[in-house]
């Protein structure tokens, strides 16, 4: 059966759950959402702690944070988001639980991914662009088919957590933590690049951590010495972004606390093992991207490795630091 054409829906729900960065990516499709359809309510249904990332993004009307535990609790879900009559429901996740949700909401319009084994969840199959792109610009281009303009998307995702300074101090923030072994540059590598950086410029330096991190950022802070010290336990996101928007620049493995500072117009240098570069840093001359390119496995995505993390250990400090110097050239002239 054909699915209906889209016209226009008076209210949609974009379901991205998690993680943090994949929530902060999913804001340009909003407000390219709203934009199109300006009269429609616009819901998006997310888990703690990105919920408390796009608090106050203009196009979301509500946000709704799932909090459910066990298949009960996603039944519950399921009928919540029924009542709620959408004509549209969209799934950025497309995991076996918002497939579900979005198979039993009752919208006209059921829209996931095309290359997932639940495809069979949605009437509307989005398809991937051919060429791999920023995951934010991905994200909107999916939803062509239903009649979202690409060109009315911003370029990078926009939050409204804290506000910059107008003038940052001359703070680098350095964010060593990672979930993900193979995201995460050696301690040592940090420890070699904030002594260079405050050689070379003065700077201060920020060491960021999060739950079970505390110990990693204090020897970075310890090995680098004066001018470093780690950041205040953070109790929330609003409480993350205060730390990254008194930064001038922010160094960051591939991880969720580099999407807020995207977000907050913070310029950023990733530092790229697993990850694929071109999909996980905007292509935007205040964003940078570093990795070993010469490597023939860099960007395999894996979670393990089984060659002594080469991409990460024998990438110098010396080869980051010129990234993060001309992003302080920038931000100094832009001060100016």
């Amino acid at each position: 059966m054909a699915a209906e054409d889209p016209t226009s829906p008076a209210s949609i729900l974009v379901v991205q759950l998690r993680r943090l960065g994949d929530v902060i990516l999913t804001v340009p499709a909003l407000e390219a959402i709203k934009k199109r359809w300006p009269a429609a309510r616009l819901d998006f249904l997310v888990e703690a702690p990105g919920a408390e990332a796009v608090a106050g993004v203009p196009a979301i009307d509500e946000v709704l944070v799932y909090d459910a535990r066990g298949a009960l609790g996603a039944l519950a879900w399921a009928r919540r988001i029924r009542a709620r009559r959408y004509d549209w429901v969209i799934d950025f996740l497309a995991n076996p639980r918002t497939a579900l949700l979005t198979a039993l909401s009752g919208a006209k319009i059921k829209a996931g991914p095309a290359h997932v084994r639940r495809r069979w969840a949605y009437n509307r199959r989005l398809v991937q662009p051919e060429k791999p792109c920023y995951a934010a610009r991905e994200k909107v281009l999916w939803l062509k088919d239903l009649g979202v303009r690409p060109e009315d998307a911003p370029e990078l995702p926009r939050l409204r957590l804290a506000e910059r300074p107008a003038e940052a101090g001359n703070v680098v923030g350095l964010i060593p933590p990672s979930r993900k072994v193979t995201r995460r540059w050696p301690a040592a590598s940090w420890i070699r690049l904030g002594k260079l950086l405050r050689e070379r410029r003065g700077c201060a330096l920020k060491v960021f951590w999060g739950p079970g991190e505390r110990e990693l950022a204090q020897a970075v802070a310890r090995g680098i010495g004066a001018g470093a010290e780690i950041i205040p336990e953070t109790r929330t996101i609003a409480d993350l972004a205060r730390e990254l928007a008194s930064c001038r620049v922010v160094v960051s493995n591939c991880a969720g606390p580099k999407h807020v500072a995207v977000g907050l117009g913070v310029p950023t240098v990733t530092i790229h093992g697993s990850s694929d570069p071109v999909v996980w840093t905007p292509p935007h001359p205040d964003h940078r991207a570093v990795r070993l390119d010469e490597l023939e496995c860099i960007g395999c995505r894996r979670n393990d490795c089984p060659y002594h993390l080469e991409c990460l250990n024998q990438l110098p400090a010396e080869r980051v630091l010129p990234a993060a110097l001309e992003l302080l050239d920038r931000a100094e002239a832009a001060a100016r």
